[in-house]
């Protein structure tokens, strides 16, 4: 025979409020953790960058690096691509920006009680129209 005890903790039912702070707690979290996670992603890039310009220099020689640079079509598809990411870097900036004020606007901003939303609505009082006689 199994004997089931059940454990309830008696708590006030969650208002809106209470949900809008937790949502605000995991937005901030969530940010914290993604900015995190962003840093240790942008320095294992900035250190693949570095080993990689340093394979580069050892394989060519600063001369074949220089003509390959300013000379012709590959120096101007080097400049377009440069122009190009620029471009990309500023709209993922925009968009990340944006989308950090939104979600931290939308957990930020005040919410009218469950109590108002539930309230009947109440109308002003209409005058009677006096008649003339």
């Amino acid at each position: 025979m199994s004997t089931h005890t059940e454990s309830v903790v008696n708590e006030q039912p969650t208002g809106l409020e209470d949900v809008v702070r937790s949502v605000r707690a995991v937005v901030r979290a969530s940010r914290a953790v993604g900015e995190a996670s962003a840093d240790v992603l942008e320095r294992e890039l900035a250190m693949a960058l570095s080993i990689s310009e340093q394979i580069r220099d050892n394989v060519f020689s600063e001369k074949m690096l220089q003509e390959a640079r300013t000379e012709g079509l590959p120096a101007r598809l080097r400049s377009d691509a440069h122009r190009a990411l620029d471009l990309a870097a500023d709209a993922g900036a925009i968009v990340y920006n944006s989308a950090l004020a939104f979600l931290e606007n939308f957990a930020d901003e005040r919410r009218a009680p469950l109590a108002s939303l539930h309230a009947t609505p109440t109308t002003p009082a209409t005058a009677e129209p006096v008649s003339k006689g």
